[in-house]
């Protein structure tokens, strides 16, 4: 399944129809959440973040165990009708002994209020496609996020119109876990999109 179909259909499975400022922002630490990584709290229409990093020849070589080169990250708000909002994400990945693209996508639920079990504030928890794995996003400050990946993630070749394109994951090593991203132009994350629409959003700074 190509990114562009399961990106589509987590949009029509979360509802795109927000009625109104109070519901589509959600919880106070969903607006939290939103102000930080986003700039504002959401209104009825989709919001995008875009954040990356790309790691030097020194800082691998001081990282052995470490085989991503580089990662982009965007992050998607989707308002919704009843349960508040929701956020996707869409990860590009490349590794150091391949020039290979690969991708990731993946739905993350409500932010955990820091009362949850196992839940912090300011944290969205994500979940890959497919049974592909977990990715945490958190905020780490006005410019950056963490971006977890514990037991690595399902990944495919970018552009990849297999409905059951071959998994990656493999790929990840040991010291693959946790990655500093900061914040960049929406423009960066532009072949992360899912459709044309979000892609002319983003042109334009939503």
């Amino acid at each position: 399944m190509n990114r562009f179909t399961i990106l589509a259909a987590l949009a029509l499975s979360l509802g795109l129809g927000g009625s109104g400022l109070a519901r589509a922002a959600g919880s106070s630490d969903d607006e939290a959440f939103q102000k930080r990584i986003f700039g504002r709290v959401m209104d009825s229409k989709r919001i995008h973040a875009c954040f990356k990093r790309v790691y030097d020849a020194p800082h691998l070589a001081q990282h052995p165990q470490q085989n991503v080169r580089t990662m982009l990250l965007l992050v998607t708000g989707e308002p919704s009708d009843d349960s508040g909002p929701s956020y996707g994400l869409g990860m590009g990945v490349t590794f150091r002994k391949s020039g290979t693209h690969f991708e990731s996508a993946g739905n993350c639920g409500a932010i955990h209020d820091t009362s949850s079990a196992g839940g912090s504030s300011n944290t969205a928890r994500c979940g890959v496609d497919c049974d592909g794995g977990s990715i945490d996003v958190a905020i780490k400050d006005a410019n950056s996020v963490l971006v977890s990946i514990p037991e690595g993630a399902r990944i495919w070749k970018a552009g990849d119109t297999d409905d059951q394109p071959a998994s990656e994951r493999r790929r990840f090593g040991a010291d693959d876990k946790v990655f500093r991203l900061d914040k960049t132009t929406l423009t960066d994350c532009l072949h992360l999109a899912s459709d044309d629409k979000d892609k002319s959003a983003m042109r334009r700074g939503q």
